[in-house]
């Protein structure tokens, strides 16, 4: 196939990927349904400026991300589309970044291999598939790259040096990480041919990184200041500070070893490009005097140690990295491939990988645990990769590579979400609600999941994500007694301690718990005496379940 076609091919392929399944599928944890929640609740409340979740600030992240999907909602593109748009066009945008770059810097066959890469990397293409920030905030970093890239090699270029800045000023208010796209910046400590294109008026750029950030922090901080909610006092410290340097320092969550992003998510994530990283790493090595080679490689290993030394992680932080992974694997991917082991590896890795589904198809367990349209997803796409070797036999491997992993993604999209569905949201657990309480039922959720109020077909009350158990409890127990009409839906684990549970109360099992649906006639006699009720927090009706 010439360069060309095989050009136009690998962006036909990207887009089909990304975009296949998109409407097909609800919001699945994690992240998903709480930014849906969130976007909807901001287009049903007209409250922007900060996110609120069923009635009570969001305290966690920025609103970029959900208002990106808020965007899509306002103009009238249904949630069940608009989620998976923002991340969708996010990952589109990155390649197009990536892509532009390895053109102007390698030529353009090595921004055809770029392309390939980058775009059947498995960890890129997942979060191009799914409606959390990180897509967004990968754009982000990726464009401040670009930008200063553009200045520092192939400038000087001091307007694209000023957009590098602004995009990770953006990519702060999207998620505080955006800053990470200055380690591009780190080689001018000790290359004075990359200093050449700076002077005095490069310490303007972080005037622009603060005027981005200030779009949206200064309406935040004036906000703060003169509202009478502790609660909006309350988000502005936790967005200065808790969810930046002190989560970074103090991990709120998922605390791993110094190796993780090594040893347990490069490996399998970054395929095929950690598949590569043996039989280059000597290459880079030796080329590492090329600007041009530097900076990408510089980028990968800042972006690796910096989530390495804080000890929360979780293996979608590294994505960021990827892009320029790429970038500087391919112009020596054909060299790479020169010795046989390497195109061994890289065939055989597919053949495992369609073999794998096909197996697993044919087990009991798969269709205990997925159901029926859950084995024909694995079989259907088991067979599209195994099309998909046949009709790339006599391509090179990373083409081979693309064929066989679009297989498998337009299988999970087209097939998988919709097979997935009934066991990643409570939509049957909600349905089953509704019908309990009737129309005229008062839906009160105790320690809940967001995807429990996203999918009510009515406004619910809660009492606070992050509130204190026995103080919920004290509120549900004040909330069903306001009449027959007062339910509470909850987990065992946290509704049992004040309610008395039967068969004929239980909804369902789902995302971590046994949830039960309780009222007056449930309650026990002394639930939480002397506790202070938690407050109560109205949501809006969402809307996306009709009565």
């Amino acid at each position: 196939m010439k360069a060309d076609n095989t050009y136009r091919l690998g962006w036909l392929m990207l887009a089909v990927v990304v975009l296949a399944g998109i409407g097909l599928r609800w919001p699945w944890p994690a992240d998903e349904p709480r930014f849906a929640l969130i976007a909807q609740e901001m287009v049903n409340t007209g409250q922007w400026l900060i996110p609120h979740r069923v009635g009570e600030l969001y305290p966690d992240k920025p609103p970029i991300f959900m208002w990106a999907i808020a965007l899509f909602v306002w103009l009238k593109v249904p949630l069940k589309l608009a989620f998976l748009l923002p991340s969708a066009l996010a990952g589109l945008g990155t390649a197009w970044l990536t892509v532009d770059l390895s053109r102007r810097l390698f030529g353009q066959e090595a921004a055809t291999r770029t392309l390939w890469l980058l775009a059947f990397t498995l960890q890129f293409t997942l979060q191009a598939k799914t409606a959390q920030i990180d897509m967004l905030v990968v754009f982000w970093i990726t464009l401040g790259g670009y930008g200063l890239a553009r200045h520092l090699l192939l400038g000087p270029d001091w307007r694209w040096y000023f957009i590098g800045f602004a995009a990770a000023g953006f990519g702060v208010i999207t998620k505080g990480v955006g800053v990470l796209a200055l380690f591009l910046l780190l080689p001018l400590l000790w290359r004075k041919d990359l200093r050449a294109n700076m002077s005095k008026r490069g310490w303007l750029g972080p005037l622009v990184l603060l005027a981005a950030i200030a779009t949206w922090g200064l309406p935040m901080l004036w906000y703060a200041a003169h509202s009478s909610n502790p609660e909006a006092m309350a988000y502005r410290d936790n967005i200065l500070f808790n969810q930046t340097a002190n989560r970074y320092v103090h991990s709120l969550g998922h605390k791993k070893p110094f190796w993780y992003y090594l040893v347990e998510v490069v490996p399998v994530f970054w395929l095929p490009l950690s598949l590569m990283i043996p039989f280059l790493a000597k290459t880079w090595w030796k080329e590492k005097a090329r600007p041009e080679v530097l900076l990408p490689l510089v980028m990968v290993v800042a972006v690796l140690l910096f989530f390495s030394i804080s000890p929360g992680k979780r293996g979608v932080y590294i994505t960021p990295a990827l892009p320029w992974l790429a970038l500087v694997t391919a112009p020596f991917l054909e060299q790479a491939l020169a010795g046989r082991w390497c195109q061994r590896l890289w065939r055989g890795l597919g053949w495992l990988l369609t073999a794998a589904l096909l197996i697993a198809a044919a087990l009991p367990k798969a269709h205990k645990l997925l159901g029926t349209e859950g084995v024909v997803f694995l079989a259907v796409t088991g067979i599209l990769m195994l099309a998909a070797q046949w009709l790339s036999r006599n391509k090179p491997v990373w083409q081979g590579w693309g064929w066989v992993i679009g297989g498998f993604w337009l299988g999970y999209s087209l097939l998988g979400g919709p097979a997935l569905d009934t066991v990643r949201t409570p939509v049957d657990i909600m349905a089953k609600v509704s019908q309990r309480i009737g129309p005229d039922g008062k839906l009160a959720l105790l320690d809940y999941k967001e995807q429990f109020a996203l999918f009510a077909d009515r406004p619910v009350v809660q009492f606070g994500f992050h509130g204190d158990l026995p103080a919920q409890r004290a509120a549900a127990r004040d909330w069903v007694q306001q009449g027959q009409q007062y339910y509470v839906l909850g987990p065992k684990r946290n509704i049992e301690q004040c309610f008395k549970l039967s068969d004929d109360l239980f909804v369902g099992d789902r995302h971590g718990g046994l949830w039960y649906l309780v009222s007056a006639d449930q309650l026990k006699p002394g639930c939480e005496p002397g506790v202070e009720p938690a407050p109560r927090y109205q949501g809006p009706d969402y809307g996306v379940i009709k009565p």
